[in-house]
């Protein structure tokens, strides 16, 4: 018997299962030991080994630049998108610029750089023999899988606001590697990621939406869809940053909020905030009562590398007096938070009024919306992502339509930004292939979170008396 985690063999001789479950628990088991007896007070935490047997493996992405993890079960189609992101750069490149098709990448080559990266660090053996290994052990011994990047889902936590009473901190736990990532426990990011973070910022990508419309428009499997505001920003990753995703969908909705002058956007200035920025604001919100627990959980973000999500983005929207709402959908069983938040995200964009501008193609497109709705902040176990708009398919199937900070918009796109469009694009369903997020995508998870934008003041919740006219001289 081989261990799945470090490659430790028992001796020959040995007891193999009884030594390997010893070897195990002792070196790799995550938390608290599932044979150890707990007290009465560790009974109502969520501890069911039916639970976490349900739990989805996360594997690190190898593709140059990437490095995020990435649930087993989407590994082959996060690899697929990275294959069209890649191919997407010669969509519309002339003939004679073409590459050779000896170096042009053949069907074959990515089924084969997908195989090289199935099982990171591992050739394709190592991997499946890995893999089994792991989900023979979890189930014999009921062990905690290994470590689950969250990028914070908001599960079982509250928004507490100024003034609260909540200062009991025994109710909140400090949180480990599976809900902050890997360096949880750092206190500061190493130098030369801090100095490349304030040198190069971002990778930022104005003009996408209308294009994504003209795409949209010329479709042909899409019946119709809905597009956010054109002003919002693709904010993707740069090489080697590590996990950043809950600050890049940040500053989406921030590229939203300066530009349309929402409440809230002059705490911003006139640029969308960098990610030591957003930890200030986030650190600030903890000050003054935000979510104040997340600082217990995380122990601090400020210079770190420790995964963000849905309960800090409120945070700080709320401390800069953004108007904002939060919503989450989650059902033990598969398919149905999926739908409701599918129904979510169409009752959503079918409620927003047209963006009109009749310079833009857009205008009289007869399947695509443009509006002037705000993006949604979309969450999930493992990854966050910007949600820009709603498309129903003509096979009656439904899409979001998404901003990934995992993936840069191809060269074939962002070059046409401001130019008059041509009349056709040779294959807009591979074009649109990265911005897409179906079944496919959504159906491994039992649970999403939005932050939505109001634009609008809160509706109250209970309908208030007319005024009644004064009598006359009082």
């Amino acid at each position: 018997m081989e261990c799945p985690f470090c490659g430790w063999k028992v001796a020959e001789g040995g007891r193999d299962a009884y030594e390997m479950m010893l070897h195990v628990e002792t070196l790799h088991s995550e938390g608290d030991s599932p044979f150890i007896v707990k007290d009465d007070q560790d009974n109502g935490r969520d501890s069911s080994s039916a639970a976490k047997a349900e739990e989805p493996l996360y594997a690190e992405c190898e593709v140059e630049g990437c490095g995020e993890f990435i649930n087993l079960d989407q590994l082959d189609y996060h690899l697929e998108l990275h294959s069209d992101e890649t191919s997407g750069e010669h969509a519309q490149t002339p003939e004679k610029e073409m590459p050779s098709s000896s170096s042009a990448p053949s069907r074959s080559n990515r089924e084969a750089e997908r195989e090289r990266h199935r099982r990171p660090g591992r050739d394709q053996e190592a991997g499946t023999r890995q893999s089994t290994a792991i989900s023979f052990w979890k189930n014999l011994l009921r062990m905690p899988h290994p470590p689950r990047p969250q990028h914070r889902v908001a599960k079982h936590r509250h928004d507490h606001k100024p003034g609260g009473t909540e200062t009991a901190s025994s109710r909140w736990k400090r949180l480990g590697k599976s809900d902050l990532g890997r360096y949880a426990h750092e206190e500061r990011m190493p130098d030369w990621l801090a100095s490349m973070l304030r040198k190069e910022g971002q990778v930022r990508s104005k003009g996408i939406v209308p294009i994504l419309a003209w795409l949209l428009e010329q479709s042909p499997t899409s019946k119709y869809s809905y597009l956010c505001h054109p002003s919002v920003q693709h904010v993707s990753k740069l090489k080697r940053e590590g996990g950043f995703c809950g600050y890049r969908n940040i500053q989406m909705l921030c590229s939203y909020i300066i530009h349309t002058k929402l409440q809230g956007h002059e705490h911003l200035g006139n640029d969308i905030p960098s990610i030591f920025q957003i930890q200030d604001f986030i650190e600030e919100a903890w000050d003054k009562g935000y979510n104040s627990s997340g600082r217990i959980e995380t122990g601090g973000i400020k210079g770190t590398r420790k995964y963000i999500g849905t309960p800090e983005a409120v945070a700080m929207l709320r401390l800069l007096k953004v108007p904002c709402d939060a919503q989450g959908f989650k059902h033990p069983e598969h398919h149905v938070a999926e739908s409701l938040l599918l129904d979510y995200a169409e009752n959503y964009f079918q409620s927003g009024i047209p963006h009109h501008d009749p310079s833009q193609p857009y205008s009289n497109y007869h399947h695509v919306r443009v509006t002037n709705l705000p993006p949604l902040y979309f969450q999930h176990r493992g990854h966050s992502l910007t949600i820009i708009g709603f498309e129903r398919l003509k096979s009656g199937d439904r899409q979001l339509l998404m901003f990934d900070p995992y993936f840069h918009d191809s060269s074939s796109l962002t070059r046409l930004v401001g130019k008059v469009l041509p009349a056709h694009h040779p294959s807009p369903d591979s074009a649109l292939k990265i911005y897409r997020r179906g079944t496919k995508y959504l159906k491994p998870f039992k649970e999403f979170e939005v932050v939505k934008l109001r634009t609008e003041p809160r509706p109250q919740t209970e309908p208030q008396p007319a005024p009644q006219p004064e009598p006359h001289g009082v």
